[in-house]
């Protein structure tokens, strides 16, 4: 069984730019255990309007869904993750994430695999303009609406230039590191063995670092955020970009510190304290302000508790300590992914077994 995402492209050869950008995302980091792969893809053209597309990509099915499935499940059944289990799962999604931020550059300078790649999606994209056009002037016995230059569009740069461009001038085996910049539950699928995390959707994946050089830049990163990255789990220099800083891999840190979080309690930590205080959830995460249940002010626990809470919310200090370590507002501040491994490590190897569930 497999699963079929359909992304719908009505303006033409620029949306489907963007939506190949995911499909050659898919070659890059295959094959690695904790990352989704692509098995085909096609480039459909409506026939009514040329100009509008539709990019079908073929995905493995995994029946037992995603981590937001199962942070559903124990919050309707007042059930919680067993925390070794959790912890062993999150350092999968941390391997994944290893393999996009520590990238090496495949084949030739700029990555063969990836420029080959990109010329089958521009002759497909081509031919799918070509088919939808001849059947509209078939039909209708007009002049087409939308001119097509086939020479002029191979001088097009193939995937916004933010994949296959971004390796041009690195060795093969250079590093060219990539953020994937949406890391949510939602995008944690879980193997059919239940035990490997499976890291999806990558959409979003973009180049790392980029260092923010002029306000449009910023502006432009900004939106591109907005667009693709989920706003509970966005980091807080994506909320608003600085002219003169840097946009690199610590997004993603911030985002699997606020995914760990939501495993734990059921929500981000800021959709939960957005909620207690009623105030704005950008707010919320451009302060860092969070907290666990059962903590006041100042990650101090709390004496007394509302009314339905429990007296102990029954984390473990050491899983915390991750969760406080990956939420640091300034991104300096944060892991890398190789600390963070070792600091999962670590914590795993503490933990006591999980008991019968």
């Amino acid at each position: 069984m497999y699963a079929a995402k359909k992304i719908r492209c009505p303006f033409g050869q620029e949306s489907v730019v963007q939506a190949m950008k995911e499909v050659e995302a898919y070659a890059l980091f295959s094959p690695h255990p904790n990352i989704i792969h692509s098995i085909d893809y096609c480039v459909s053209a409506d026939r009514s309007d040329p100009g509008a597309k539709t990019v079908y990509i073929l995905l493995p099915y995994y029946r037992r869904g995603n981590l937001q499935d199962i942070i559903n499940a124990n919050l309707v059944n007042h059930t919680k993750f067993p925390e070794k289990r959790l912890m062993v799962l999150f350092l999968g999604v941390c391997s994944a994430l290893k393999a996009m931020h520590n990238y090496k550059v495949k084949g030739g300078p700029g990555g063969a695999k990836s420029q080959n790649n990109a010329k089958k999606v521009k002759a497909d994209a081509g031919r799918a303009d070509q088919e939808a056009e001849e059947e509209v002037e078939s039909r209708r016995g007009r002049q087409r609406g939308r001119e097509t230059d086939p020479d002029s569009e191979q001088q097009e740069p193939l995937m916004d230039g933010e994949v296959t461009m971004s390796q041009e001038g690195i060795a093969p085996g250079g590093a060219r590191a990539y953020a994937h910049r949406d890391i949510k539950p939602g995008n944690i699928m879980i193997d059919d063995d239940g035990v490997q995390p499976i890291l999806m959707d990558l959409g979003s994946l973009a180049p790392s670092p980029t260092p923010i050089t002029s306000r449009s830049l910023a502006l432009a990163v900004q939106d591109q955020a907005a667009e693709h990255s989920t706003m509970p789990y966005r980091a807080p220099e994506l909320f608003d970009v600085k002219t003169g800083s840097t946009i690199d891999t610590k997004v993603d840190i911030w985002s699997l510190g606020c995914t760990l979080y939501a495993c734990l309690v059921g929500k981000s930590p800021f959709e939960m304290r957005s909620d207690e205080t009623g105030g704005s959830l950008s707010i919320c995460v451009l302060g860092g302000d969070w907290r666990f249940p059962d903590e006041g002010a100042g990650g101090k626990k709390k004496t007394t508790n509302q009314p339905g809470q429990s007296e102990d919310s029954g984390i473990s200090e050491s899983i915390r300590e991750v969760v406080r370590k990956c939420l640091k507002v300034e991104p300096s501040e944060r892991p890398d992914v190789d600390e963070l491994i070792e600091i999962v490590k670590g914590v795993i190897e503490e933990l006591p077994e999980d008991g019968p569930s």
